[in-house]
């Protein structure tokens, strides 16, 4: 086999594994890594409804308000997260999957226990969903 045979295999090969690749979606939060609440997770759960975990990373319990996503607001209940603890978020928000990616704007109003009131935190979040 010549070089040049062998240059041509190699560039088949390459062009099929961008192909490939290319059309993936990586699900993530971006804007919430040095908040006091973070997105630790967000799923579409069996109601096809978005589920999230926030993690409380504040030195004090954090009170959630409501949790807006792409400007609709849903009351969170008013839910305390202890210190270092999760907490799972169902919203009203339907989503089903597609193909390639998708980017949502995401707040979440929050409260700190014996601190500031009605803080805001706004960030991004990309999975392979539309919403509904």
């Amino acid at each position: 086999m010549t070089y040049g045979w062998m240059l041509l295999v190699v560039a088949i090969v390459g062009g099929a594994i961008f192909a490939t690749v290319q059309g993936q979606c990586t699900t993530s939060t971006s804007g919430f890594s040095t908040s006091d609440v973070r997105v630790a997770d967000f799923a579409t759960n069996s109601d096809g409804n978005l589920a999230f975990e926030l993690r409380n990373a504040a030195a004090s319990p954090v009170e959630i308000d409501n949790i807006s996503v792409e400007g609709d607001s849903y009351d969170a209940g008013n839910e305390t997260i202890s210190v270092g603890s999760s907490a799972t978020f169902t919203t009203d928000v339907g989503a089903t999957s597609v193909d390639g990616c998708n980017d949502f704007d995401l707040s979440i109003q929050y409260n700190v226990e014996d601190g500031i009131q009605s803080q805001v935190v706004s960030g991004t979040m990309t999975d392979s969903i539309s919403l509904s």
